[in-house]
């Protein structure tokens, strides 16, 4: 038997990582106050500050402690629009012309307060800095130095958006309203012809037993005799939804061991539990595939890893546009190994009758999440409607009535109240990108503000389905880049080309990893991850590079000088002896790095990716260029020159 208890975890529960500061936000009489992980901020034209809030003038005020290992001297400095104040230790730093004197950090936690308030128009922007001329160059202060907030407020109004409450709840709120709230369920049109009925019924009845982080709400009470009948009609109804297509041929499973080669290198152990795993993964939240056999008919499998988004736009599982061979051998390894190991029948289900279902669904209002139902008969009430929040699907199991059981804690049940509703109206697309980095899963892969990735612990666990293999090369690094800098380090098109999935040619084509494809998350979340370091929209430079800067540039980056072209390609030259480690192609180089982090990059790699294998050129005493007969040895220039060869090279410039 598997899968008998579930723990009661907050699994509804979308938190920042690693957030550091509080920041209360004040906009006409109105106050908000929320968490994040720098100090920084970019709010454009007739946009909100924060969620919640109208347009217009506004005051922020940043509150948190400096976790500062040894004694530094360090100078603070600022680029804004709008008035900056900023406190250590409680005393204001004179911030002249943009920047402070030196200031002694001693060691342990220092209290910092940074005070903003927006120009008139209401649109403004700061950006925090510190340099310690020693130990490192002027720099935006990162995450990893502020102690972590242990007190982070559920977030009900993402609860709100991520459980479809506006589904049923109908409300006008506006075109600056949540993204999330316009996101429906999966269309159930042909759903029989994908999907076997036994998985159906167990769905219906207990959707939390088979996936643990799902916000499908259960819909009948399995535990009681009518509800176990309501689940087994209510699967029949669905799997009589059939379409007129031929049903494919199920997966070869003479193909699953080379389908679970994809699995371990493609890391999708950093999202899923493995197939034949005795118990979901509760503490990570990782998505169970023991019911994978269970569930899909046919060749529809295959057809759903080819396009996740076919029956449901706002799926979380993302495109990686696999090959016909990966989705074959796929679909057989994680049929082969979940074949048996399906959750078994919460309760005893009767034999179905499809006409009840069908009246079933159209009664529980089920079209109002999917397209493809019977219409339905019934609605609640509007959300301006609402007089008492604490009943119904937010009340207690046993005042609940006919309402569906929403997968809440009781806690965040209560968090839940009239109060989201400006939070619903009023959003910001820096506040969409940290919800959906949780919601998304981007930090299964990728580490972020000084946090691994959960792949760095799990991936161990599918190593064993590469046994078979005895001469993997394995001398490629397989790390992927770090979440932290994204908005800072690329420009928001090329960003959003990494998100669509459209970015060509590969930046890192060595990976056996690969970015996959989020569609309908891509706009937004790439501006909202430049905002969330105080950067507005961003493209490359159109202006022609200075030929006598990519003269010298061309020099430094040659075997006379840096060496870069020892590990980097430029356009279709190759690199000259790249093994165990390469650098992405200068060709692209131009697309997509921000000025502003290349600098930051060049002068000390090691500060932003401790584990790169890329050098330091910069000399640790001073700072200076390790040329010191090229440009006088001032790093700055020189790695100028480098950034203008390199847009000289661009591919996407000729």
């Amino acid at each position: 038997m598997k899968f008998i208890s579930l723990p009661l975890l907050l699994l509804g529960l979308i938190i920042p990582v690693h957030a550091n500061l509080r920041v209360s936000f004040t906009s006409s009489g109105k106050s908000t106050t929320k968490q994040v992980a720098v100090p920084a901020l970019f709010v454009g034209e007739n946009e909100s500050p924060a969620p919640g809030l109208p347009a217009g003038p506004f005051h922020a005020c940043y509150t948190g402690k400096l976790t500062i290992p040894k004694r530094f001297r360090v100078s603070f400095s600022v680029e804004s629009k709008g008035k900056v104040q900023l406190k250590i230790n409680e005393e204001e730093i004179a911030l002249t012309d943009g920047k402070s004197d030196r200031i002694r950090l001693n060691p342990g936690e220092i209290p910092i307060e940074i005070t903003f308030a927006s120009p008139s128009s209401g649109s403004g922007y700061f950006r925090l800095y510190w340099e310690e001329r020693r130990e490192f160059p002027r720099e935006p202060i990162p995450a990893s130095v502020f102690t972590s907030l242990d007190d982070t407020p559920i977030d009900a109004a993402h609860l709100f958006a991520d459980h479809n409450c506006i589904q049923c709840h109908k409300g006008k709120l506006g075109s600056s309203a949540m993204p999330e709230l316009k996101y429906a369920g999966p269309n159930l049109s042909g759903i029989g012809s994908r999907v076997n009925q036994p998985w159906l019924i167990r769905w219906i009845a207990q959707p939390d037993k088979l996936k643990p982080t799902t916000t499908m709400p259960a819909m009948v009470d399995h535990t009681k005799p009518e509800g176990a009948q309501a689940a087994a009609d209510i699967g029949a109804y669905l799997a009589s939804l059939t379409t007129q297509e031929k049903i494919t041929s199920p997966p070869d499973l003479s193909l699953a061991q080379k389908g679970g080669e994809h699995f371990h290198k493609l890391g999708c152990i950093a999202c899923h539990s493995k197939p034949d795993a005795d118990e979901p993964d509760y503490e990570n939240g990782r998505v169970p595939l023991n019911n994978v056999a269970a569930k899909f008919k046919g060749g529809s499998l295959a057809s759903f890893l080819r396009n996740p988004q076919k029956h449901h736009e706002a799926i979380k599982m993302p495109n990686f546009r696999f090959s016909d061979e990966e989705v074959s051998s796929l679909a057989a390894y994680l049929t082969k190994a979940s074949t048996g190991e399906h959750t078994p029948d919460p309760s005893e289900f009767p034999p179905g009758d499809s006409v009840r279902g069908k009246n079933l669904v159209a009664s529980l209002n089920c079209s109002s999440c999917h397209e493809g139902l019977e219409p339905s008969k019934s609605s609640a009430p509007d959300l301006v409607d609402l007089k008492d929040w604490n009943k119904a699907c937010l009340g207690p199991d046993d005042q609940r009535g006919k309402s569906p059981r929403l997968i809440l804690t009781d806690k965040e049940k209560k968090a839940i109240t009239p109060a989201v509703l400006p939070a619903l109206q009023t959003d910001t697309v820096e506040a969409y990108a940290s919800r959906q980095i949780e919601a998304l899963n981007c930090t299964s892969c990728h580490a972020y503000n000084g946090r691994d990735s959960l792949l760095t612990k799990t991936h161990g666990e599918t190593k064993s389905l590469l046994d078979h293999i005895k001469t993997a090369d394995e001398r490629l690094i397989q790390s992927r880049p770090p979440l932290t800098h994204m908005g800072a380090m690329l420009h928001t098109g090329y960003l959003e080309k990494m998100l669509l999935g459209v970015a060509n040619p590969r930046p890192r084509p060595w990976l056996e990893m690969r970015m996959p494809a989020f569609p309908l998350y891509a706009k937004q979340m790439a501006q909202g991850l430049g905002q969330q370091h105080g950067l507005p929209a961003s493209e490359p430079s159109k202006k022609k590079a200075a030929a006598d800067q990519v003269k010298v540039g061309e020099q430094l980056v040659s075997m006379t000088g840096y060496a870069c072209v020892t590990c980097h390609a430029i356009n279709e030259k190759p690199a000259l002896a790249a093994f165990e480690v390469q650098g992405i192609n200068f060709g692209i180089t131009h697309e997509r790095l921000r000025s502003g982090y290349f600098h930051q990059w060049m002068f000390n790699p090691a500060r932003l990716v401790p584990d790169t294998k890329m050098p330091r050129y910069t000399n640790p005493d001073d700072g200076t260029g390790l040329r010191p007969d090229i440009l006088e040895g001032d790093s700055y220039k020189q790695f100028e020159a480098v950034r203008q060869y390199i847009q000289s090279v661009s591919a996407s410039a000729k």
